[in-house]
This record gives C-alpha cells, sequence and structure tokens, in this order.
C-alpha cells in the first residue's frame, strides 16, 4: 500500500507537472476509489497535499515570468471569499462530517465542468468566452 501510495503520488504529480490539469481532478478521485478514503478525508488530503506541492511549480513559474498577475488576483478576488463561506457554512452546519454523499456528488459536478470546459474550448473561444480580453496585450503574444 505505502508503495502504491508513492507511485499514484509520482505519477499524479508527473501529470501535473506537464499539462498543468489540477491535482484535484486526479487525486481525490484516486484517493476515494483506490485507497477507499471518506470523501471529506479525501479532500482534506488533496489539499493539504496539493498545498505543498503546487508551492514549488508555482515559484518556478514566477521565476520565468509565467503568471498574469492580474488575471491571478481577479480569480482569488472571486476564489477566495467563496472558499472562506463554504468552509465556514459546512464547518458551522455540521455538513463535513456527514455529509459524504454531497461531496461526493459535488466533486463529480466539479470534475464534469471541467472536462465539458476543456473538451468545448474552441467552442467557448468562437463565442468570444475568453480570458484574453484581461489579460494585457504583452501576455496574449506569448
Amino acid at each position: 500500500m505505502d508503495l502504491l501510495a508513492v507511485l499514484s503520488g509520482f505519477a499524479v504529480g508527473a501529470i501535473v507537472g506537464m499539462t498543468g490539469v489540477g491535482g484535484g481532478s486526479l487525486m481525490t478521485p484516486l484517493l476515494m476509489g483506490v485507497f477507499k478514503l471518506h470523501p471529506a478525508v479525501a479532500i482534506g488530503t488533496d489539499l493539504w497535499f496539493r498545498r505543498l506541492t503546487k508551492s514549488g511549480g508555482s515559484w518556478a513559474h514566477h521565476r520565468h515570468g509565467h503568471v498574469q498577475y492580474r488575471v491571478a488576483a481577479l480569480l482569488m478576488a472571486g476564489s477566495l471569499p467563496a472558499t472562506l463561506a463554504t468552509v465556514g457554512a459546512l464547518h458551522w452546519s455540521g455538513l463535513s462530517a456527514g455529509w459524504s454523499s454531497t461531496l461526493t456528488m459535488t466533486l463529480g459536478i466539479a470534475l464534469l465542468l471541467t472536462a465539458v470546459s476543456v473538451a468545448y474550448r474552441r467552442l467557448w473561444n468562437r463565442l468570444g468566452l475568453r480570458l484574453e480580453r484581461w489579460l494585457p496585450s504583452a501576455a496574449r503574444r506569448r
């Protein structure tokens, strides 16, 4: 089991490093399916794992100038309050302890939306749903 965990972490890290696809879309289902962790424990374990592993990639991309800080700030402006509100609501309501089916369903929906957005990227671009309008002109040429 220990070797399987190490190999799983290596495989997820390699895929994330090559593609930039979020580890949560790979690691959380792996933790639930292969390691049979409770959904809340799988999500918590994945978040802790990602926190530690993403810091190295973040620093490397920063050093090479591959970060659009304005876009990151705009994403964080929505993401941080939503994350804090959701964690607070789950904590105060007690839902995180007993709602494994809700967590599993929410995870499935998020993964499905991610897959659809990647699969239909060209369509989104044709419809004009691009992030480029918020990017400085220098970033568009990269």
